[in-house]
């Protein structure tokens, strides 16, 4: 049985791993404040451990991103079905694995396969994101009442992130040496790609 509770529980237990996975980000932090000795400048501290703090910002921006994305889109949800829920758990999974693979990607000693491996995790991230989105389209009946969630439904589906995450892999997986800087390419997802698409939508609209 799928209620509106359920649907309520689902929501904020995704907003709750997600707040925990930000947490745990510091920890590697809290593990430095407690090593430094009384001679330490901040500028030391700062200077000595570039990759530790890489790590956390890259791996709370990435977390804050992905979170917003699906808040964003679960506006627009009302309840959830058997498709939605294992959907929202694999998602919660690369959420919680991204600490981890950012730390690969940020560390000296570990760069073979871990660029790869850093943008597969956002991939799936992505992917997921974008079944849900896909799986709302086509089931009205779980999206909430309104026409916010009319003309949601209507409008074309981004699909600019995994698309530049997919070339991403590739160009990793061919060309090694390049790490992980195709990354920078997401920045062109949306403000090329996908609103390039919602133009055009809109164009070919009657009126």
């Amino acid at each position: 049985m799928r209620t509106e509770r359920g649907f309520e529980r689902l929501i904020t237990f995704a907003d709750a791993v997600a707040a925990i996975a930000l947490t745990l980000l510091v920890l590697p932090l809290s593990e430095i404040a407690s090593e430094l000795s009384k001679d330490t400048s901040v500028g030391d501290v700062f200077s000595q451990n570039r990759s530790a703090f890489g790590s956390f910002a890259l791996s709370f921006v990435v977390i804050w991103v992905l979170w917003n994305a699906h808040h964003r889109m679960m506006e627009y949800f009302d309840a959830y079905d058997g498709v939605l829920f294992p959907l929202t758990m694999v998602w919660l999974l690369t959420i919680v694995l991204l600490p981890f693979v950012t730390q690969l990607i940020t560390g000296n000693q570990y760069d073979r396969g871990a660029p790869a491996l850093y943008e597969a995790v956002l991939l799936l991230s992505s992917l997921c994101l974008t079944g849900m989105s896909w799986w709302g389209r086509r089931h009205p009946e779980l999206l909430a009442e309104g026409p916010e969630a009319d003309r949601w439904r209507t409008e074309p589906m981004p699909i600019g992130v995994p698309t530049v995450l997919v070339i991403s892999l590739l160009l990793t997986l061919v060309f090694p040496s390049v790490g992980a800087y195709p990354l920078f390419l997401l920045l062109a997802a949306d403000n090329v790609i996908d609103r390039a698409r919602l133009r055009r939508w809109r164009r070919r609209q009657p009126g």
